[in-house]
């Protein structure tokens, strides 16, 4: 029986052991987890120290060390509970209770070990302590207040610690010995009772030590306890069938032992049994029913797979609600005005096709209803207790019929968008308790935003693609309208000239001219899109600038006039280019008065060559170049312009590496400058 005195601290050593391995582990460090450092480290050392004496059976002065330490650690540790958490650690130890503890776990072991007084005046000192313990401690119960549910665990430990001590320490005073019997069960005691600190630290926020087991390591581990226990009990069987002491028994144990092995691979095999088993764990160890932590994480991943070609958003939120609780089978309806439509389905059944007349008769009744309570309806739960649902009328046969067993209503803000119907097709279903409704109610807007966010995608990239096509029919017009001066400048000469081969010629040319590039515009209508595929090709700048001035500047006074430079090629688009340079001398003409100037300046300026279009008309404005100048649509000719001319020009010529810049004086002028590099 000798091991049964080393047995309890043995013990209580290795429960004092992990509580401290749990407690370095936390990455909180305020002032109680500090002091419950402490206690843990001195328990420990009291643990070590009399699983020493006690298995060597020889007596030290390790002992007095061992008690005089934990009886002070505890006061220590329950001071760093009293004191608030923020204040800092230094300040806490230079205090005179805790200085005074200290100096009393060191000059107490001294005192006993030196016989300056006698053992009895040492116990009272243990026991002063011990009630200086106590009263702390119920300076903590009175004190803890809404911190009162994760300390009680720890009270009722330290309490029943500290009363067992008083009563150890009370009768060796007394009798001036101690209970040997007394003394030795203090180890198995505090074996028993260090769980219920556990227990405090999981439930207390203050001493910040977070204890996290999963559902499948519970599982997992109370099939391996099973399995123990299971060929414990093979074993105790075998032992007895053998001690029968009979001619058939050796025989008989090893039939025995084989289907007993047989008996349990097929309990270990079976997916009912542990199926049974995780439930039975889930609903009497566990205070939630789902693993919240792994089934969010797996939401998340859900939402973010990337969508494949032939996927849809609404399937996959469809796919997700029913994953959240492990169903098989469901619909996603959109309530479109007043009738619901269906735009996902993951159903097994054959009777699809049905659904809509089903749906119509159960949306009369549902939305009206779910419109008033906001409420998930769980048609089981409807079946067995009609009172939960009141004011709702659902016959039976309805219910019979429809391919689903709960409604969860989906809210955009506060409107009701659709609902979300499943079933598992297992018959295995959950008891839409308030732990289930308040979790969907989670997924549920996890899942909404998910299609919310992508509806207004869509509607913003057709919205998009509508500017676009309304941008480039922008284009189009201001193209049409210099198309349209073309002609209009062939009308106005034809009386004069109709008779000159020439302007005849002339005119078939810009005729033909004008029939490529509406068929250009036609289109770029036709296809939706804004690239126009360049033609480049090298042109004599002096040349190009002259023929637009002569072909579609002469219509309008004043003319403008070219000051030419030394010969200058350019690798352009000519077409392009030359819309450009048109809507710059056109706008300079029509702001300028008919006795004004408008000049047209080329010149080459090291690796860039400069046109200026320069004017003596009405100017601009600071403001209007800063913030409307380049704006598209915003014009100073009213009704007349669509006011892109000079937003196109800018883009263009930044599009092939140039500048264009701007200068006005009001009433005296303006200047536009185009900058091109030089790839000629």
């Amino acid at each position: 029986m000798d091991y049964i005195n080393w047995l309890g601290y043995a013990l209580s050593f290795l429960v004092y052991l992990a509580l401290l391995l749990l407690s370095l582990a936390s990455k909180n460090k305020n002032l109680p987890h500090l002091g419950l450092i402490w206690f843990t480290v001195c328990s420990l050392f009291w643990a070590a120290s009399y699983l020493i004496i006690n298995y060597t059976g020889a007596y030290t002065y390790l002992s007095s060390w061992a008690e005089s330490l934990r009886v002070c650690s505890t006061g220590i540790f329950l001071l760093a509970t009293l004191t608030s958490q923020n204040k800092s650690a230094k300040l806490f130890f230079r205090s005179y209770s805790v200085i005074s503890l200290l100096i009393l776990s060191l000059i107490l072991p001294v005192v006993s070990s030196l016989h300056i007084f006698p053992n009895a005046w040492i116990y009272i000192a243990y026991l002063g302590l011990t009630v200086y313990s106590l009263i702390l401690l119920e300076l903590l119960y009175r004190k803890s207040k809404n911190a009162l549910w994760g300390l009680k665990p720890l009270i009722l430990a330290l309490g029943t610690l500290m009363i067992f001590d008083f009563i150890v320490f009370s009768d060796a005073s007394l009798v001036v010995k101690l209970q040997p019997d007394m003394w030795l069960a203090r180890g198995y005691l505090h074996a028993a009772i260090i769980p219920l600190i556990l227990w405090s630290l999981k439930r207390s926020k203050s001493l910040g030590i977070s204890i996290y087991i999963s559902r499948e390591m519970v599982f997992q581990s109370s099939l391996l306890l099973g399995a123990g226990l299971y060929l414990c009990f093979m074993a105790l069987a075998g032992y007895y069938i053998k001690s029968i002491e009979s001619q058939w028994t050796g025989m008989v144990q090893i039939i025995f032992v084989a289907l007993a092995f047989t008996l349990m691979f097929a309990l270990f095999i079976s997916e009912t049994l542990k199926r049974n088993i995780r439930v039975f764990l889930e609903k009497n160890f566990f205070a939630n029913q789902f693993d919240y932590r792994a089934q969010w994480l797996d939401l998340t991943n859900q939402l973010n797979k990337p969508l494949g070609e032939s996927a849809d958003f609404y399937g996959r939120s469809l796919e997700v609600f029913i994953r959240a609780i492990h169903y098989d089978s469901g619909y996603l309806f959109k309530l479109k005005g007043s009738k619901l439509e269906n735009i996902a389905s993951r159903s097994r059944q054959e009777n699809d096709l049905e659904l809509d007349p089903l749906i119509k008769e159960m949306s009369d009744i549902l939305i009206p209803y779910i419109l008033k309570k906001h409420w998930v309806i769980d048609f089981k739960d409807y079946q067995h207790n009609k009172n939960r649902y009141p004011g709702l009328a659902l016959p039976d046969e309805l219910i019979n019929t429809c391919p689903f067993h709960v409604v969860v209503p989906v809210y955009q803000q506060e409107s009701l968008w659709g609902l979300v119907c499943m079933d598992n097709t297992k018959k295995e279903y959950l008891n839409f308790n308030w732990e289930i409704r308040d979790y969907m109610t989670v997924v549920t807007n996890q899942v909404g935003h998910y299609i919310f966010q992508h509806e207004a995608n869509e509607i913003v990239t057709e919205n998009a693609q509508f500017a676009a096509f309304s941008r480039m029919s922008a284009f189009v017009i201001h193209d049409l309208k210099n198309v349209l001066a073309q002609i209009n400048m062939i009308l106005s000469n034809a009386q004069k000239h109709k008779n000159n081969p020439e302007f005849i010629d002339d005119t078939f040319e810009t005729l033909g001219y004008t029939k490529q590039r509406m068929e250009k515009m036609l289109a770029q209508l036709t296809n939706k899109t804004l690239e126009d595929k360049q033609t480049q090709s090298l042109v004599n700048l002096n040349d190009f600038i002259q023929n637009i001035i002569n072909n579609q500047c002469q219509n309008f006074l004043p003319e403008p006039e070219l000051i030419p430079s030394h010969k200058i090629e350019l690798n352009l688009d000519t077409e392009k280019f030359s819309n450009v340079l048109y809507h710059l001398i056109d706008n300079a003409q029509q702001a300028t008065q008919d006795s004004g100037q408008v000049l047209i300046k080329l010149e080459q300026q090291n690796s860039f060559i400069r046109i200026s279009i320069k004017d003596t008309g009405c100017g601009m404005s600071e403001s209007f170049i800063k913030h409307k100048l380049f704006k598209p649509f915003e014009t100073t000719k009213g009704n007349a312009g669509m006011g892109i001319g000079a937003y196109d020009a800018k883009l263009y010529i930044e599009q092939i590496g140039g500048r264009l810049t701007v200068s006005s004086i009001p009433d005296k002028g303006t200047e536009f400058i185009i900058e091109l590099p030089d790839n000629g």
